[in-house]
């Protein structure tokens, strides 16, 4: 399989150009082109036969793994906080009654 018309790149940056909210960064997940793409390139990999074009598309799909699993990470502590804030101002409001 050739590799898709559209980059991984330009696939999630169009993702995020859409601005999502934070339930959809959270539940992001390549498309399925994609996805097939990236599964064809690891089993290419596990045989040692990729070539340089390969190497770096594989590259390219292993940096947006990571960055979107830091902006997964940063969202879910993010709202972590502000339910903890939201429980601290329950309580808080709960006292001055």
């Amino acid at each position: 399989m050739d590799a898709p018309e559209r980059s991984v790149f330009d696939v999630v940056t169009d993702f995020l150009a859409n601005q999502p909210s934070d339930e959809e960064l959270l539940a992001y997940e390549l498309p399925p082109d994609q996805q097939t793409r990236l599964d064809e390139l690891i089993e290419i990999d596990s045989t040692s036969r990729l070539s340089a074009a390969q190497r770096e598309e594989l590259g390219d799909f292993r940096f947006v793994e990571d960055v979107m699993a830091r902006v997964k990470v940063k969202i879910k502590q993010r709202l972590e906080q502000r339910d903890n804030c939201s429980e601290v101002d329950a309580d808080t409001e709960g006292d001055n009654s």
